[in-house]
């Protein structure tokens, strides 16, 4: 399946190169926001996100800082990284991209990412909660390695990963043109 792969290079311009992308990253884009939707590369130049045509979803694709490992290995909340309550209210106040309508993902979701070994460029060796509530105070979580799932105590400090549904929109820039 021919796809599209827009990469952003260090001065901001666009590199775009139709290919395979292969079983991995078949429906998968890995887009910067500014080759999407026709908006200024200006607002979006720095962020990644991989977005899944056939199932209308954009996926954050960030970087994971020094800090946010810290966090993760020594049981505290911060950015990508947290128990379930931080997920959930990281994901609902994330701007990024350009869109503010970012959500925890649901365990479908983030079974089918990481079993499908999506074309993320960072990632974690590690858990990803998922809004899917378990019994009592646990919700799932998917291992990014194998797309396996897990029930966690919402307490445990786990990686995050937010995700919004997809519409290819066109844009006019301010002058009214594309």
């Amino acid at each position: 399946m021919k796809s599209v792969v827009v990469l952003t290079a260090l001065v901001g311009t666009l590199l775009i190169a139709g290919g395979d992308i292969g079983p991995a990253g078949e429906n998968m884009d890995i887009v910067n926001g500014a080759g999407y939707e026709d908006v200024s590369q200006t607002t979006y130049s720095d962020t990644l996100v991989l977005i899944n045509r056939p199932k209308k979803l954009m996926w954050q694709d960030e970087k994971y800082l020094d800090e946010e490992e810290g966090a993760y290995q020594n049981g505290r909340s911060l950015g990508k990284a947290g128990n379930w309550n931080h997920a959930e209210m990281y994901c609902r106040s994330l701007d990024y991209s350009g869109f503010i309508d970012w959500r925890l993902p649901t365990l479908n979701e983030l079974m089918d990412l990481y079993g499908n070994k999506a074309g993320l460029q960072y990632s974690q060796t590690a858990d990803f909660w998922a809004s899917t509530p378990d019994k009592g105070r646990n919700y799932w979580s998917v291992y990014s390695v194998d797309g396996y799932s897990m029930s966690h105590n919402k307490d445990k400090f786990l990686y995050i990963r937010c995700v919004r549904t997809y519409e290819m929109k066109k844009r006019s820039s301010r002058s009214g043109r594309l």
